[in-house]
């Protein structure tokens, strides 16, 4: 068991290819942080706004900011499936 762990760990540094997909994957989680945090504070700023119009153009930043969201989950999701399949 060891020496599997520390063979996986070998090609795991010798590999290039990996080290980036990795590296991908942390940078998209990072930003599908801080877009999730995007949405919570104009969901505030929606809640908090009186006039119309203001909402209006919250909603649409909202909406987009969810479908950049979702768009990184799904990209993120196939990058786990595809590293699963390949160990």
């Amino acid at each position: 068991m060891k020496k599997e762990k520390l063979l996986h760990k070998l090609q795991f540094f010798f590999d290039p290819a990996r080290k980036r997909k990795k590296r991908h994957r942390e940078e998209l989680k990072k930003i599908l942080r801080n877009l999730k945090k995007k949405e919570r504070k104009i969901t505030d700023k929606i809640e908090q706004a009186d006039d119309e119009c203001l909402k209006k153009l919250y909603q649409t930043e909202l909406e987009i900011i969810r479908l950049q969201r979702k768009k990184g989950i799904d990209v993120l999701q196939q990058l786990r499936e595809n590293k699963d399949s390949t160990d």
